[in-house]
């Protein structure tokens, strides 16, 4: 099983596809498909967070920096920690907004 997720990780890693800086369309698409997931563990790691931090840019990059730590196993060995990072980065809208109206009901 890990040999598998091995051999991924460098197929993913020797890909050489320009897709607007984000990596290649492959690691777009293993986050895209792994989302709801990933989308929930930043949700529990960053609602007890929310408040007047939530909207500083450093600190929600660091905070996608920690969550990625959290990620499973085999996602973070086929998702490097910067494309996962970028990619937050540019959906973190829904995220914030997400996390407002979770934290506004708690």
């Amino acid at each position: 099983m890990f040999g598998k997720l091995k051999n991924k990780a460098k197929e993913l890693s020797s890909s050489n596809d320009t897709d607007n800086g984000m990596g290649s369309t492959k690691i777009n698409e293993i986050i895209q498909s792994q989302w709801p997931k990933i989308e929930g563990i930043l949700l529990e790691r960053m609602i007890p967070l929310a408040g007047d931090k939530i909207n500083d840019d450093e600190f929600i990059t660091k905070a996608f920096e920690n969550t990625y730590e959290f990620l499973p196993m085999p996602i973070r060995m086929l998702l490097p920690k910067e494309k996962f990072i970028s990619y937050c980065l540019t959906h973190k809208e829904p995220l914030i907004e997400k996390i407002n109206e979770l934290s506004n009901v708690k």
